[in-house]
């Protein structure tokens, strides 16, 4: 992984300039000035006027009663008040910087374009076409509801971390910045996003619809001691997925296969930034991670 993910930047500081010595050290100076006119008064024999001892010890009570405005205090870089990613959960973070978002753009979900409720959530999936293809667990909730889908699933963190399952790699800081970034958490129909789990992104052959309206393709087979599946999502967000997956590969060092990260270049090609997608990295970038997806902006 790449040390930036890991390592917070060092800043460094300049020396004080020469001239902005302290001003107990001038006083000295001064001292030192008003020693040497009176050792020089006991070796001349032209004596030192009274007034020049005076100034001089009015100069150093100047010195120490109005010392040196310190330099302007340089800018800090970006927005300070930003979230640690290492500390909070995806939920906290995308409940609490995400949401505000869809107040200002459309508030709609990815996979079939239900409009929620930024406040509470919620959905009507009638409103947006959205049927079960048979009744499948909590469908009754999870279909009434958005829910933070991670576009690149933790499993694939998993795999290039090594570190065995989810709980396990939640005790290191690379896996939680890169569960908890928000450039890949997108809103979510809570049912589809259950159909989704952590199968791949692909495109499937002849476009059935099993869910109402939505464009969202699930395709499912068997082999010898596996279950296989992989989803097409909807057309107009499958550059956004690319984008995300192909600012995952850079910034945390996941491993794509070549067919998927081809797939991803055509997708990125086929479906360019949108408004709305510069939109939402920009408020990520300014709100939460500090630092830019260099696939959208």
């Amino acid at each position: 992984m790449p040390d930036s993910v890991v390592r917070s930047g060092e800043r460094s500081y300049g020396q004080m300039p020469q001239e902005g010595w302290p001003a107990g050290q001038r006083g000295k100076d001064m001292l030192g000035f008003v020693a040497l006119l009176t050792s020089r008064r006991t070796m001349s024999a032209r004596p030192i006027p009274a007034v020049s001892l005076l100034l001089a010890l009015f100069c150093t009570a100047c010195a120490s009663l109005h010392p040196p405005a310190p330099a302007p205090a340089a800018e800090p870089p970006g927005n300070t008040a930003l979230p640690d990613l290492a500390t909070l959960s995806y939920n906290q973070i995308a409940n609490r910087y995400l949401l505000p978002l869809y107040k200002q753009i459309a508030p709609l979900e990815v996979y079939c374009g239900c409009a929620f409720d930024p406040g509470t959530k919620a959905v009507d999936p009638a409103a947006c076409g959205f049927e079960p293809d048979r009744p499948w667990g909590d469908d009754t909730s999870r279909g009434h509801r958005i829910e933070w889908e991670h576009v690149v699933p933790a499993s694939r963190m998993v795999e290039t971390l090594g570190c065995g399952s989810r709980a396990a790699c939640r005790a290191l800081e690379p896996f939680r910045l890169a569960e908890n970034d928000p450039y890949n958490l997108l809103p979510a129909l809570g049912a589809l996003n259950a159909r989704r789990s952590n199968h791949p992104y692909a495109e499937i052959p002849g476009e059935a619809r099993a869910y109402g309206r939505c464009d969202f393709e699930l395709q499912e087979w068997r082999e010898p001691g596996h279950r296989r599946a992989r989803v097409e999502p909807p057309e107009d967000i499958k550059g956004d997925i690319a984008r995300i997956s192909l600012y995952y590969s850079q910034r945390f060092g996941l491993r794509f296969s070549d067919a998927e990260l081809q797939q991803f270049q055509a997708w990125s090609t086929a479906d360019p930034v949108s408004a709305e997608e510069r939109a939402r990295a920009a408020w990520i970038r300014r709100n939460v991670t500090g630092w830019a997806n260099p696939f959208v902006e």
